[in-house]
């Protein structure tokens, strides 16, 4: 049991030493160096310039909110996607009900056959020998 108390003893009287130690280092800095002398930093007195694009965002929730807010508009209306091309954009729900009342649309075998060797004809390196 002596010895615990004894390490112990030595421990607190060790951490007292540094606390002792640390507030005297801290004084003698305090007194050598006076901060009133001291010129104010350039970083403080210039405007900060803003860093280079891409930045990142200073309201990230509101914006994703409105990004959201938007795409679900999109997702829930009707406009042109292209209109020159003669192409509309419908609800997801509509376009749903569509698939289930027409089906998804399915090639017939001599279709798949066609763009098989359309693709084929298009790879380079191919030669007409390899094409029969």
């Amino acid at each position: 049991m002596r010895p615990i108390a004894l390490s112990g003893f030595a421990l607190a009287l060790l951490i007292a030493l540094s606390f002792g130690a640390m507030k005297g280092l801290f004084d003698y800095a305090d007194r050598r160096h006076s901060f009133e002398d001291v010129a104010p930093s350039p970083m403080g007195l210039e405007r900060p310039q803003q860093p280079p694009e891409p930045r990142l965002q200073t309201t990230p929730v509101p914006n994703r909110k409105l990004i959201t807010e938007n795409e679900r508009n999109l997702l829930n209306s009707y406009g042109w996607a292209d209109q020159k091309a003669g192409k509309v954009r419908i609800p997801v729900s509509q376009a749903m009900k569509l698939v289930v009342e027409r089906g998804l649309p399915v090639r017939s075998r001599q279709q798949t056959a066609d763009s098989r060797k359309t693709e084929a004809g298009k790879k380079p390196g191919i030669t007409e020998t390899e094409k029969r």
